[in-house]
């Protein structure tokens, strides 16, 4: 196991791809909803919470979000790429990963 404790998670998918990533040998930390990003789209204020932050062995970071397929809206897709152009900015990568229902 990574951290040796809970980790939340929402749903049962995040809660599968959780189990997943906490028995990666690359993976050495995880935090659940680590960060708001908070941006604006002309004049509405937008914010997503990604759903992992992970540390991997050789330090690199990675922000993961998980939905299912259905779920990602366009709305969703924005939020995203908000986050991966967020986290290219600081060097860190973002995955999102999609699960069919």
């Amino acid at each position: 196991m990574t951290t040796g404790g809970h980790v939340g998670h929402e749903s049962w998918l995040e809660r599968d791809r959780l189990i997943l990533l906490d028995s990666a040998p690359d993976v050495v930390g995880i935090a659940s909803q680590p960060f708001w990003l908070n941006w604006r789209e002309g004049e509405v204020r937008r914010r997503h919470a990604p759903d992992y932050f992970i540390r991997l062995a050789d330090g690199r970071a990675r922000v993961v979000g998980v939905r299912a397929e259905d779920q990602v809206d366009e709305r969703t897709a924005e939020a995203f790429a908000a986050t991966e152009r967020a986290c290219s900015a600081v060097g860190c990568s973002s995955v999102v990963q999609l699960y069919p229902v």
